[in-house]
Formats: C-alpha cells, structure tokens, sequence
C-alpha cells in the first residue's frame, strides 16, 4: 500500500474550501449558520489532515516491506512504534468524526438542494476514511498478534488488508468527487 494515498486528504480538503468560497449562497440566517458550520468542518478537517499525514508518515517508516520481512525478530521494536502511532491514528479518527457532523448539519442547514446532497455526500467520503483509517489501526496492530509467527503470515495479513483499504479508498474518492460535482450545480 502506497502510504501517498493518505496526502489525498489535503488536496480533497483544499478542493472543497476552494469550492465553498466561490460559491454563492443565500443569506438567510439559515444559511448564514450552515455556511458557519460549514467552516467549523473545513477547519476541522484540515487539523484532521495534519494529524492524519503525521500518523501516515510514521507508520508508512515502520510497517516498510524491509521492516516486515524482518519479522518476527523485530516485533517489540514495531509494537513500540505501533503504540506510538496508535495514539495518533485515534486522534484523526476523532477529528474526522467532529468534521462528519459538522459537514450534516450544515448540510441540514442550507437551503439549497444540490448544496445539501452535496455536504451530506462529502460527510459520507469523510465517513469511509474513518473506515480506511481503522483498517490502518487493524494493520498497526497485527505485529502484537502472537499467533502471527512469520513475516509471510505477517506480509499476507498486510495485503489482503491493503486491498480492503484500496477498495474503500475508491469509494471514498467517488463519494468526494460526486460531492463536490452537486456543490456546484445551482
């Protein structure tokens, strides 16, 4: 698994600020408060990301094929790392459920239908990274696994888990990419 398909985030989330500034919006008082909560979502998103390109950068070092072809010789020193990931990983998955339900309620908010099918598909690909980003946490802590013996166990356990990430990550990008084409439509 490239770990360059985390970064997505940061360009995902720059697309849709980009997206929300230009478009015009009603000024109801509605709409003045989803367009508020819709900024509390970007922010949030963006602190998400940070955390998430932090824990991706690390992992990506230490679940490295030579890293793992080493195991199991090496499993205290990658569970020590893991337990430093860890804490991380919980943390952008936190980050990105505030982002979810700032993204629905503002979409709860604003009037516009095309807008409001738009947030609510966007707070949906922010939901499967939630599930991309709990596959990863699963793959950090397979080395703790003692019935994992060998790093061809090891390495199989990665790649049918790499699929699974590759699989919702699709899911994720067209669910993004679907979002930000009814954000535009008027």
């Amino acid at each position: 698994m490239q770990f360059r398909d985390l970064n997505v985030s940061s360009l995902r989330l720059l697309i849709l600020t980009v997206l929300l500034l230009s478009l015009p919006g009603c000024r109801s008082s509605s709409n003045q408060r989803g367009e508020a909560v819709l900024g509390e979502a970007v922010k949030i998103g963006h602190e998400q990301t940070k955390v998430s390109n932090q824990w991706a950068r690390e992992f990506g070092q230490t679940f490295s094929e030579q890293n793992r072809a080493q195991f199991p010789s090496n499993r205290e020193w990658l569970n020590s790392r893991a337990q430093d990931i860890l804490p991380l990983m919980a943390k952008s998955i936190r980050l990105c459920k505030e982002a979810v339900e700032k993204y629905e309620e503002a979409s709860r908010l604003i009037s516009n239908e095309h807008r409001q099918r738009g947030l609510a598909t966007i707070a949906a690909s922010f939901r499967k990274s939630i599930e991309i980003e709990q596959l990863f946490k699963v793959e950090a802590q397979l080395t703790s696994d003692q019935t994992i013996k060998d790093a061809k166990v090891l390495n199989e356990k990665f790649a049918y888990y790499d699929g699974l990430i590759r699989e919702k990550q699709k899911e994720m990008d067209a669910q993004f990419e679907e979002g930000k084409r009814l954000m535009v439509m008027q």
